[in-house]
C-alpha cells in the first residue's frame, strides 16, 4: 500500500494528485526513497525509464574505486575524463560495480599497449559513444514524442512511453557488443591490407567528398528537410564507401572522408560518390579530392600529408570533379586525367601539382 501522506511529507509534491504516476512506479518495485530521490532532480516521470540508464546502484567512491583497481585516484579521474564523463568527487558515491569492471578492463589493457595508448583508446570510446548516445537519444525523440512531457502533458503517459523505449537500451548495448566482433575483423583485414612496419603508419588511399551547393540549400530547406536531406545523403555515401571495399572514416556536415587499400579503390568509390544518381534529382553535385601515401592510423582517424592534400583538394574541386594529389596519379597512370596549373592550398607552402581524374575514364 502506498502511504501518499509519507510521499508528500518526504517531498513528493501533490502525491494524491500523482497517485496514477506513483502507483505504476511502485508496481515496478521503486522504493519511497527512490521517488524522493527522482521528485528531488524533478524526474519523477522519468524515473522507469531512467533506472534502464544507469549502470548499478553507485557503491563505490572514486577513491575507493582507485583503492580496488590498484592505481591512483588521479588516474582514475583522468580515464573517466578521456571518456567524456564527470568524475565525482573524490569521496562521493558515484560508481556501481559494473563500472570498476569497465575501468578493471581499462587497467589491464594498459598493461599490454602502454599508458597513452590505453587513455587515448579511451577517448576514442568515449567520443564515439557519446555520439551514438546523443544520435539515438535525438531519433527517439523525433520518433516517439510521447516520452516527452511537454508533448504528452500526462506524466503517467510519458512514464509508460519512456519505459518501453528504454527498453531498448540493454538490446542495443548486446547489439552493440555483438556489432564490434565484425567491425573489429573488418579492421584487421583492412590493417592486413596496408600496413608495412610494426609502426602506425599505413599506406593507403584518402577521400574527401561533400555536396556541392549544400550550404545554399540549407537556407531553402525546413530543418526536417534538413535533417532527411542528410540522412540519405550519409546512408547512401556508406553503402556507397563500403560496396566498393573502402572504410568511412566520419562525417563532417555534408563531406564524408573515407580510406581505402588501393588507390583502384579509392577511384572507384569517387567514381561512384561523383555519378550518385540521388545527389543529381535533388539538384546536388557532388566533388571529391584524393589522396595517397603514407599516414598515421591513430585513434580511429588518419593524419599526414595525403590527408590534407585530400582534404584541400575537394574544397578547390567543381561539382562533379575529382581532384586528385600527385600520389594518386602516379599509382593510375592509365587514367585518363588532365594536370592542372599549380594549386595554391592553405596549409601548403608552396604550389601543389593536382589531377583532374575524369570520370568515366
Amino acid at each position: 500500500m502506498v502511504d501518499f501522506d509519507a510521499l508528500a511529507a518526504a517531498g513528493i509534491a501533490d502525491a494524491r494528485g500523482r497517485a496514477g504516476l506513483i502507483e505504476y512506479l511502485d508496481s515496478l518495485g521503486f522504493t519511497a526513497e527512490e521517488m524522493v530521490e527522482a521528485e528531488r532532480h524533478g524526474r519523477l516521470f522519468g524515473l522507469a525509464g531512467d533506472a534502464l540508464q544507469w549502470s548499478g546502484r553507485q557503491t563505490y567512491t572514486p577513491r575507493a574505486a582507485a583503492e580496488h583497481l590498484g592505481v591512483a585516484l588521479a588516474d582514475v579521474e583522468r580515464a573517466w575524463a578521456a571518456l567524456g564523463l564527470t568524475a565525482a568527487k573524490p569521496d562521493e558515491l558515484a560508481l556501481s560495480q559494473a563500472d570498476i569492471d569497465a575501468l578493471a578492463t581499462w587497467v589491464d589493457l594498459k598493461k599490454f599497449i602502454g599508458d597513452e595508448r590505453a587513455l587515448g583508446l579511451l577517448r576514442v570510446i568515449g567520443a564515439t559513444l557519446g555520439r551514438l548516445a546523443e544520435a539515438q537519444s535525438a531519433v527517439v525523440r523525433a520518433g516517439w514524442p510521447e516520452i516527452q512531457l511537454e508533448h504528452t502533458h500526462d506524466e503517467l503517459a510519458t512514464a509508460k512511453a519512456y519505459r518501453a523505449i528504454a527498453e531498448f537500451i540493454p538490446r542495443t548495448g548486446a547489439m552493440i557488443d555483438t556489432l564490434l566482433r565484425h567491425h573489429l575483423v573488418g579492421a584487421r583485414t583492412h590493417f592486413e591490407g596496408v600496413i608495412r612496419d610494426t609502426s602506425e603508419s599505413v599506406m593507403c588511399g584518402v577521400g574527401f567528398a561533400d555536396l556541392s551547393g549544400f550550404t545554399a540549400l540549407t537556407q531553402r530547406l525546413t530543418p526536417t528537410e534538413l535533417s532527411e536531406l542528410l540522412v540519405e545523403f550519409s546512408g547512401a555515401v556508406s553503402d556507397v564507401v563500403h560496396a566498393d571495399g573502402g572504410r568511412v572514416v566520419k562525417f563532417i556536415g555534408d563531406e564524408v572522408m573515407w580510406v581505402t587499400s588501393t588507390p583502384e579503390l579509392l577511384m572507384k568509390v569517387a567514381v561512384d560518390l561523383v555519378e550518385h544518381p540521388r545527389a543529381r534529382e535533388t539538384g546536388l553535385h557532388v566533388r571529391a579530392g584524393l589522396g595517397f601515401g603514407s599516414v598515421l592510423a591513430i585513434g580511429g582517424d588518419y593524419f599526414g600529408t595525403p590527408v590534407n592534400l585530400a582534404a584541400r583538394l575537394v574544397g578547390a574541386a567543381a561539382p562533379g570533379q575529382i581532384l586528385a594529389a600527385a600520389g594518386v596519379r602516379e599509382e593510375l597512370p592509365d587514367w585518363p586525367a588532365t594536370r592542372l596549373d599549380p594549386l595554391t592550398l592553405k596549409g601548403f607552402d608552396g604550389p601543389v601539382t593536382a589531377y583532374d581524374l575524369h570520370v568515366g575514364g
